[in-house]
């Protein structure tokens, strides 16, 4: 799994560097790069897609992450982003396992969602109960599985917050990423 994210780093930060991104709900949820004069994005699409899947089709979740850290995954996106479409849903798993990966944040998904900053909890289904009281979909449990298995469209977002909620904090101390659905990405 490491080596999948590795070769997402590498591909998208050359693209990233050269080109654009976007994303195209029609075409799956999946971000369509282009870049200046390395190829077009069906053709960058298909080279990426070949490289992760000769690997192997899917992550086994059991093996890569306990199954206690899976369903805490699964249940703060669910808690997130039960509302939201299958992109929604990716882009906050996405935030997570990224806080997970950086030295900034703890090192585990279950540290990452019930950390506080400043006394203040980073998740609000934490301290409002939703986490414990969701029910999983299916559709959640495709979106962090596809994440899980190096399809990151969060373009390294570390944060969101809701498209209702005071962007104060945010748009002062952060760069923003993207917006989708009801929450808007940031990065530092």
């Amino acid at each position: 799994m490491c080596k999948r994210y590795r070769l997402a780093a590498l591909l998208l930060g050359s693209i990233l560097s050269v080109g654009t991104v976007s994303f195209e709900p029609g075409n799956g949820g999946v971000m369509v790069a282009c870049a200046a004069e390395e190829g077009t994005p069906e053709e960058l699409g298909t080279a990426f897609q070949d490289e992760v899947c000769s690997e192997g089709e899917n992550v086994d979740t059991e093996s890569t992450m306990e199954e206690q850290e899976y369903q805490i995954l699964l249940r703060i996106v669910e808690a997130e982003a039960g509302g939201e479409d299958m992109i929604g849903k990716m882009l906050v798993a996405g935030v997570v396992l990224n806080r997970v990966k950086s030295e900034a944040f703890p090192g585990s998904v279950t540290e990452v969602v019930y950390e506080k900053s400043n006394g203040t909890a980073q998740f609000s289904p934490t301290v409002d109960g939703r986490l414990d009281t969701v029910s999983v979909s299916a559709d959640t449990e495709q979106a962090v599985t596809r994440v899980l298995n190096g399809e990151d469209i969060s373009q390294g977002a570390l944060y969101f917050r809701s498209i209702h909620c005071d962007s104060g904090w945010f748009d002062r101390a952060l760069s923003r990423v993207c917006e989708y659905g009801n929450h808007i990405f940031y990065t530092l």
